[in-house]
């Protein structure tokens, strides 16, 4: 694969496109990791459907015994969200904020490394 950006999976939607460029915009994934953020992409997309077809819809809806109970949408997507969240949480991605700390670290290493091989330089040192 050439570098840069990994190409989204072939038929996201919408919801799942956008998770996937915001995510391998902001982090460098292995190759696991973008089977797992794709399944997390798909789900996304599920959950987008569920959403939109909720949108008019009943809360409730009558049993097989013509009593009232939650609209089996709700429930499969209370499903999927649990589902959304165990992907993304395999990933283990680090928050935005420890993401700056982490680039601010490696920027004050490779200052340090920089800084010792000048001065190694300067004073004949190896």
């Amino acid at each position: 694969m050439s570098a840069g950006r990994p190409r989204a999976p072939a038929g996201l939607g919408r919801a799942g496109a956008s998770l996937w460029r915001e995510t391998v915009d902001a982090y460098d994934l292995r190759v696991d990791e973008r089977a797992v953020l794709e399944n997390a992409c798909r789900v996304a997309d599920t959950l987008a459907r569920l959403d939109a077809a909720l949108v008019d819809a009943p809360l409730t809806v009558a049993g097989s015994m013509g009593q009232q109970r939650e609209h089996p949408l709700l429930s499969e997507s209370r499903m999927q969200r649990a589902l959304l969240g165990r992907l993304l949480a395999q990933l283990r991605l680090p928050d935005a904020d420890d993401l700056g700390d982490l680039r601010a670290r490696e920027r004050s290493v490779h200052a340090r490394r920089a800084a010792q091989s000048r001065w190694a330089q300067a004073h004949g040192s190896a």
